[in-house]
């Protein structure tokens, strides 16, 4: 009966249409996918290798004029490589004077760090440099890992005490880690926090936005969707912008993150899910709140909104089983054994199995390629990052507004295919361009960024369409989850890799590239065809896209209109 209550507030809410009503659940959405971004990949702006010179406890003169002129040193090589040796003599590098600081690394006793374009990193602050680079990736891994756990934990937890209670506990927690961020001296300290804003930043991006679209008329889902996704990209262009004027890495990480000032209050302010009310069992509360959402709208309470309110607070016999479903009465070993047979049983259908084995890969091979690149603004280029991440933020503002239109009027696999494809191969390109022909190497980077941020949009309209309606969520959500996985990898690639090797960047985006582009072609198309409903209807595809070579399948017409999941949602697991 749960869909019944489903169809009902659809029914609600296209009478009463989008208005007043529902801004504000879109603001508070769209300022969250803002602030994403200083979390996601704040760390090339906050956690920037700075150029640097070590001493030796016995090569440091006594009087500071002649520290800056000392001979015996090692330096950090130009701008895109790194110094691994560093209790190794090197010649004198040309560096800024700066004083010198001691440190307790047995290699480098003493460090001066070149602050000409950063007064202060997290790896000039913590000495983040020798043998305690491994640290460095850490900063954005342990955000990564909070993220990954805090997605699974905050959908349970706001399916089950609301969405706007986690997204207020979550935010006004999230708060006070990035207040610790920015204030505690100790680094471990300020790991534990990172790994807290992840935590909390997956508390409330999946439950803003499903409140956001459980209030929006399923006509405008999509488009919806599509905007709140440009806010990601708009928070990215912003973060450029207030790392250029704000360099202390501190101070950044507060101004960033100052839109939580505004979004607690928001989020106090707007109501509750009316379809998570209704699922509860709160049927009357939701029925009120939709007459609420009328009047602001100032739509008229007609006999049809009446009708179909009262089809929502009507008591149902089999409502105690449909609550029951969601409270999860059975013991934790039953579940987990009943959830493990269901799964063995999906890999028994052919057409499925060929879908769970390969999209997993796709997704973790596209979030590699994705972060990898935004990631890689500190090796590209050490003075400007700033032009770097910014520009990043453009290409995915035009992708996601181009190529959601697109993938609704062209084939979903060929175009994924060919937007993987043509991404990896310009990465490639890339390392055979000369270093003096800078701007060839932002073109081709940029470009590549943009197909990968492309392709990134159709698999968000093209994933879940290979699920039947069964499991659909479940295996968006699966899909979703070990891409997310990608959030991990790309830090070791792009802070401890490139320095062994300065082109290993360019070499695994680009094979991630090329290899999703060869997966893809083995999903198959899904342009005019219906949504499977059952297992059966997707065994059925695949023997039709084997017989039928790319024949027209006749389907009901409203399987032809546009899939109601068309987000950016490039961190949701």
């Amino acid at each position: 009966m749960r869909s019944n209550y489903r169809n009902n507030i659809d029914d609600a809410l296209s009478i009463i249409g989008y208005g007043r009503w529902q801004i504000p659940f879109f603001a508070l959405t769209f300022l969250i996918h803002c602030l994403v971004p200083i979390h996601m990949m704040g760390s090339t702006l906050l956690s920037v290798p700075l150029p640097f010179r070590c001493f030796s406890s016995t090569s440091v003169p006594l009087e500071a004029t002649s520290l800056l002129n000392s001979t015996s040193l090692t330096s950090q090589p130009p701008a895109g490589t790194y110094d691994s040796e560093c209790g190794a003599a090197r010649q004198n590098v040309s560096m800024p004077a700066s004083p010198l600081r001691k440190t307790d690394l047995s290699s480098c006793s003493y460090v001066q760090y070149d602050h000409s374009v950063f007064p202060s990193t997290v790896v000039s602050e913590f000495n983040l440099v020798c043998e305690r680079s491994l640290l460095r990736p850490l900063f954005q891994m342990i955000m990564s890992l909070g993220v990954l756990c805090g997605a699974p934990l905050g959908g349970v937890i706001s399916d089950k005490y609301g969405r706007k209670r986690i997204i207020i506990g979550g935010t006004v927690v999230n708060m006070i880690a990035v207040a610790m961020i920015a204030s505690c001296p100790w680094y471990v300290v300020v790991l534990f926090s990172r790994c807290l804003v992840g935590l909390t930043v997956g508390f409330f991006v999946l439950p803003s936005y499903s409140l956001a679209q459980e209030t929006t008329p399923p006509r405008f889902r999509s488009q919806i969707g599509m905007l709140i996704g440009l806010g990601f990209s708009l928070g990215i262009i912003v973060l450029a912008g207030e790392a250029f004027l704000v360099r202390h890495w501190r101070h950044l990480q507060l101004t960033a993150a100052s839109l939580l000032l505004i979004i607690i209050p928001l989020a106090c302010f707007v109501e509750e899910s009316p379809r998570w009310l209704s699922q509860m069992g709160r049927r009357q509360e939701a029925a009120d709140a939709l007459k609420r959402a009328a009047r602001r709208n100032g739509i008229a309470i007609t006999p049809e909104l009446v009708e179909t309110l009262e089809k929502l607070t009507a008591e149902d016999e089999n409502s105690d089983d449909v609550l029951a479903e969601g409270r999860g009465n059975e013991k934790p070993l039953l579940r987990f054994r009943n959830l493990f047979d269901k799964c063995r049983s999906y890999f028994r259908y052919p057409g499925l199995r060929r879908i769970l084995c390969v999209t997993p890969f796709i997704w973790y091979l596209q979030t590699l390629l994705y972060l990898g690149i935004l990631l890689n603004a500190n090796n590209f280029t050490s003075n400007n990052p700033f032009v770097y991440v910014a520009l990043s933020g453009v290409m995915d503002f035009i992708a996601i507004s181009l190529t959601t239109p697109i993938a609704v009027r062209v084939g979903r696999r060929c175009l994924s295919m060919a937007l993987y494809l043509i991404s990896g191969t310009l990465l490639f390109l890339d390392i055979a361009i000369p270093a003096e022909m800078k701007r060839l190497k932002w073109v081709l980077v940029m470009t590549a960024f943009l197909l990968c941020a492309a392709s990134y949009q159709v698999q968000f309209i093209y994933t879940p369409e290979l699920f039947p309606t069964v499991i659909r969520s479940r295996g968006f959500g699966f899909v979703n989850g070990t891409g997310s996985l990608g959030l991990l990898t790309a830090p070791l690639i792009t802070d401890l890799l490139v320095q062994e090797v300065w082109w290993s960047v360019n070499v695994v985006c680009g094979l991630a590239g090329l290899i999703a582009s060869l997966l893809v072609s083995l999903l198959p198309e899904t342009r005019n065809l219906p949504l499977p409903e059952t297992l059966q209807d997707v065994e059925k595809r695949l023997l039709n896209t084997r017989n039928l070579k790319g024949s027209e399948v006749t389907c009901h017409p409203r399987d032809r209109r546009p899939p109601q999941h068309g987000s950016s949602f490039k961190y949701a697991v």
